[in-house]
């Protein structure tokens, strides 16, 4: 190698190690070797939403290799309950040495709208809309219910039909909230006449009985099932394991109908419950709970009449409204249409009687098992040994709440039934040509 090559790699060389030894120099120097210094963890402008934690990074101190950082102290005027931008110092201060973090307190989260009532929400036509109302609140304003701006133009009582309410409501920040009600105007069912043309049909009244399943076979009722299916009627479902549990209830002073609710959904069962009016109106949250579970709400009518006796020119219309206001009363309460699933009360009906029920839409239900349940003093053991005595393929069981020895004994009865490999169902499962 020439002596020129030589002075040049010895050139090259110099250089490397003199910045190497920069580097190395500063590395130290910032590292803490030579003076002491403090520095930010994270960065040295942040933001945090108002009205919550600010979780401050901290900062950190180090000389001679050495962590310091407990020696800091802090010093902040941040206020995370008002908007601005506030100024924590970090101070090391034996050797005086200080380091400043911005924090800037900010809202960009949207104000709430809570809305009461139900959502989607069925009203009836021609009716007054009344808004059940509802409420807003911002994390840094507070209340603003009154700031809600509704806009309803769009809503129309008089037509039939789904529509929006629209709410809005701004923070002080600029910040907007838009929610909707669904509103679906209905047809009120206590609107309907039906045009008396029925007395071709014969009113003569009968309360439903039947004939007892002997060795759990299917039976017959007090009418033929051509006659049944003529009025859209059932006693059975159909000749599978299938078994439809139905409860009437009244409004009796002494129920069972909530702890049988309670063992029906713990076996995930589902049964149909043939309801008066005022029992409805007077229970919403149980009938809520009902309809969640699965359970079929069926109409009992208003006022637990012979409906026999005003199947006639004369009394038709409240032979109707027995029946629609309990339509209406169970959509006001549920916010749901009501299933056509219809029972007689006591089972009293007639030919016109079912007639006119087929009229206004309605499936009748009645039994093809049932049992002297009213007696106060009917046992569990009693109760369960009469269900499981008569069991049959389709069976249509009618069982009534008030009687403590059904509740005792509707746990081992479908657990009974279930090993036997029987399900069950609600009534409006039942296929509709059945009987056809």
């Amino acid at each position: 190698m020439s002596k020129r090559c030589r002075i040049v790699v010895y050139a090259i060389i110099a250089a490397v190690c003199v910045c190497i030894a920069a580097a190395l120099i500063k590395l130290l120097f910032f590292s803490g070797l030579f003076i002491p210094q403090i520095k930010l963890n994270d960065s040295s402008h942040m933001q945090v939403e108002v009205n919550t934690n600010f979780i401050d990074p901290g900062a950190t101190a180090r000389f001679h290799f050495h962590d310091y950082s407990e020696n800091i102290i802090t010093e902040s005027s941040l206020n995370t309950a008002k908007l601005g931008t506030y100024k924590i110092r970090y101070t090391f201060e034996e050797y005086d040495k200080s380091i400043v973090r911005t924090v800037e307190v900010v809202d960009t989260t949207a104000p709430a709208i809570k809305l009461k009532g139900q959502n989607p929400m069925r009203v009836f036509e021609n009716e007054e809309f009344k808004d059940p109302g509802f409420q807003a609140s911002d994390q840094y304003d507070g209340v603003l219910t009154k700031q809600v701006k509704v806009d309803a133009k769009a809503l129309n009582m008089k037509q039939t039909g789904t529509y929006e309410i629209i709410y809005t409501v701004n923070d002080s920040s600029g910040n907007t909230t838009e929610i909707k009600r669904i509103v679906e105007v209905c047809k009120d069912p206590t609107n309907e006449k039906l045009y008396y043309n029925h007395d071709q049909y014969d009113n003569k009244a009968e309360e439903w009985w039947f004939n007892k399943s002997e060795n759990n076979q299917r039976t017959t009722g007090c009418r033929d099932e051509a006659l049944l299916a003529k009025y859209d009627a059932y006693m059975m479902g159909p000749d599978d394991k299938t078994i439809y549990l139905t409860f009437d209830e009244g409004g009796n002073d002494i129920t069972y109908i909530k702890e049988i609710a309670g063992v029906l959904n713990d076996n995930d069962v589902q049964a149909t419950f043939f309801l008066t009016r005022n029992y409805i109106k007077d229970n919403p949250e149980f009938i809520n709970d009902l309809v969640a579970h699965g359970h079929v709400i069926g109409n009992h009518t208003w006022h637990h009449y012979d409906m026999a006796t005003l199947a006639n020119a004369k009394d038709i219309d409240r032979f109707v409204a027995e029946i629609t206001e309990l339509e209406k009363t169970y959509m006001q309460v549920t916010g749901q249409p009501m299933k056509k699933v219809f029972r007689f009360p006591k089972g009293g009906m007639s030919e016109r009687g079912l007639k006119l029920v087929q009229d206004l839409g309605y499936t009748n239900y009645f039994w093809s098992h049932a049992y002297y349940d009213y007696a106060e003093d009917v046992s569990g053991e009693q109760a369960l040994n009469t269900l499981l005595k008569h069991y049959h393929n389709g069976a249509i069981y009618l069982l009534h709440p008030s009687n403590k020895g059904n509740y005792l004994a509707m746990d081992p009865f479908i657990k009974a039934m279930k090993q036997k490999g029987y399900q069950f169902a609600t009534v409006d499962k039942i296929p509709k040509n059945i009987n056809k």
